[in-house]
């Protein structure tokens, strides 16, 4: 017994730094296994999964909900119009697409679940803009007439304009006419009487609520200073080109050394003023925090996506960059006759291209609003989409369906039909 007592070691605690690393190693695979599941659907993480973030789960509803709406408006005609004085004049340009019909399933979501005070303060002008308005499978639908306060057309333009319209009508005229038909939406809107202009493009589906939730950032953005400079408020945006973009590495850079230089001084701190913290921060412990532990924390948070660690605010907020694309733009009324000059002056060009243009020629702020009220659900493209274009990537998905909120997504539909209830 005596030879066994003599010959145990006596316990001797882990040094400071293998405790250190033991708990850093639990607490960052926590981590990184949280963050599988919040970042998946940001496409700036390293833990995106596009199966999932294109996974249409609220828009699916909505498309039944518009589908079923569009349904019943093509045998019922009682339905409210604008009176003179509407707030929002609503501009939709649409041209017949090969083997897709997205342009029912808008009008159908834009009106669904309205109140008639707020259908009666929206004056909807859908714009058939095929220079021969048969060619659109919507222009002898019923719902369209039950539903719009007019119909656009190319009617009375002249035969001349027509005939040189028609010759745009290529791929090879595409930018010309797509301009051209734009510039004319936003004129008749701006005819109108209504102080606002929401121009929307025909592939996009529009959330539950979409009115109300407009209109409140619309009070938001006009008690903003930057108010009387604003060109328009987004109403949707592209998530895809919101992440960590490679011409901010000297911002990304200063604040990770912002964050060693405070990682440093805090040890420094705790070392010279707390005895037990002295004990437990040895050399071989420190080396580990400032150059293995830090280094980690600062990747995995680059790792976790921008729009998960910095994402958009809830409301409205500024988005003078990276704001693609031009699926719902509303436009104070004062802003369109200086564009529209931009426009002719121009006359050819990607219409989100030449608003980002003008808008930072002049130093105009663009506004957004988050959670988008509109989703783009389109993948047959109005415009000519050049050599390539409908090239699929490594997750199955051509150009035109990778333009996607997937804030959109994530509306709970029981929600904001129950928001009715309360009004």
């Amino acid at each position: 017994m005596k030879l066994l007592a003599s010959s145990a070691r006596p316990y001797t605690a882990s040094p400071p730094h293998i405790k250190l690393f033991v708990v850093f190693a639990v607490a960052y695979c926590i981590a990184t296994q949280y963050l599988r599941v919040i970042s998946s659907r940001d496409p700036s993480s390293f833990f995106y999964d596009a199966k999932r973030a294109y996974q249409r789960r609220y828009s699916l509803t909505r498309i039944e909900e518009a589908s079923d709406f569009i349904a019943i408006s093509g045998h019922d005609g009682d339905h409210v119009k604008a009176p003179s004085d509407p707030s929002i004049c609503v501009g939709i340009a649409t041209v017949q697409r090969n083997d897709a019909e997205y342009f029912d399933l808008l009008v159908g979501s834009l009106l669904d679940g309205l109140s008639d005070a707020e259908r009666s303060d929206i004056l909807l002008l859908p714009f058939i803009a095929n220079i021969n308005p048969y060619k659109h499978y919507a222009y002898n639908e019923t719902w369209l007439y039950n539903l719009s306060d007019e119909v656009i057309t190319y009617e009375n333009v002249s035969a001349r304009d027509k005939a040189r319209m028609r010759l745009q009508e290529t791929p090879n005229g595409h930018m010309k006419k797509a301009l051209f038909d734009y510039s004319f939406m936003l004129q008749k809107c701006l005819d109108s009487k209504a102080p606002y202009i929401l121009m929307l493009e025909d592939d996009v589906i529009a959330a539950d609520g979409w009115y109300r939730r407009t209109k409140a950032a619309l009070t938001d953005m006009e008690s903003r200073s930057e108010h009387t400079s604003s060109v328009y408020l987004r109403l949707f945006y592209n998530t895809r080109i919101q992440g960590w973009n490679s011409e901010f590495w000297p911002h990304y850079l200063f604040w990770s050394v912002v964050f060693e230089i405070l990682l440093v001084s805090v040890l420094w701190f705790l070392r010279r003023s707390n005895a037990a913290a002295a004990k437990f921060l040895t050399p071989r412990t420190i080396f580990a925090i400032l150059f293995i532990c830090s280094p980690a924390c600062v990747a995995l948070y680059f790792a976790a996506g921008r729009l998960t660690v910095h994402p958009n605010p809830t409301g409205i907020h500024r988005m003078n960059s990276y704001g693609c694309c031009s699926q719902a733009l509303l436009f104070p009324k004062d802003q369109v006759p200086p564009l529209l000059d931009y426009f002719k002056k121009k006359k050819s060009g990607l219409r989100d291209e030449l608003i980002e243009m003008y808008a930072n020629q002049k130093g105009l702020t663009r506004w957004a609003l988050t959670p988008s009220v509109f989703q783009h659900i389109g993948s047959r493209s109005s415009k000519w989409r050049g050599k390539g274009s409908d090239v699929v990537d490594e997750n199955g998905l051509i150009a035109t369906e990778r333009i996607w909120n997937y804030h959109f997504e994530a509306w709970d539909a029981d929600r904001l039909r129950n928001e009715h209830r309360y009004e």
